[in-house]
């Protein structure tokens, strides 16, 4: 792979080996979207189409249920008056978007969404180590806002309705 040429330095053989490895090695893992993809298929998509279902409301809706009650949660987990304070107004903002915007699509970004996946790991090993589970909740209920959030459509419903035969009458 390294190929010298006369003056004993790396020429562009070794360059275009190097770029030709590169789009090999892509090929080979997942791209950042692809496990945003999984993540969102495999863990969370499902769950979220089965509330929608059993709820009858919208992803949309079900997205900014879910933002509402990450500012509950965080109301209730605040220690000092401002986080008070700033968790109370957030809750007040969420409570309104929930109510006066439900059904409007939502925006979600892949790189928040892989903030909150680290910082559900980091919440959780700290956990695991310190004992503290205190706030872990908060990343995976957000992850469900966001989630919620990059669902286009919702698949038809598996629920058929039963129909009683109806015996017909020959004149």
């Amino acid at each position: 792979m390294f190929h010298e040429n006369k003056r004993g330095t790396l020429g562009p053989m070794w360059l275009s080996g190097w770029i030709a490895g590169c789009f090999r090695l892509t090929r080979r893992f997942m791209t950042a979207t692809d496990i945003d993809v999984w993540i969102g298929k495999t863990l969370f998509v499902p769950p979220i189409i089965k509330l929608c279902y059993l709820t009858r409301q919208s992803q949309f809706a079900i997205s900014r249920l879910f933002w509402f009650i990450v500012a509950l949660d965080q109301l209730r987990i605040a220690q000092t008056l401002t986080s008070q304070i700033v968790a109370g107004l957030f809750s007040i903002v969420m409570m309104l978007t929930a109510s006066m915007r439900a059904d409007m699509p939502a925006m979600s970004l892949m790189w928040f969404r892989f903030l909150a996946i680290g910082f559900l790991l980091l919440d959780t090993f700290e956990a695991v180590v310190m004992g503290h589970w205190r706030g872990v909740e908060i990343w995976l209920l957000v992850l469900i806002a966001e989630y919620a959030a990059t669902i286009v459509t919702l698949p038809p419903s598996d629920v058929r309705k039963k129909t009683r035969a109806v015996p017909v009458r020959e004149s």
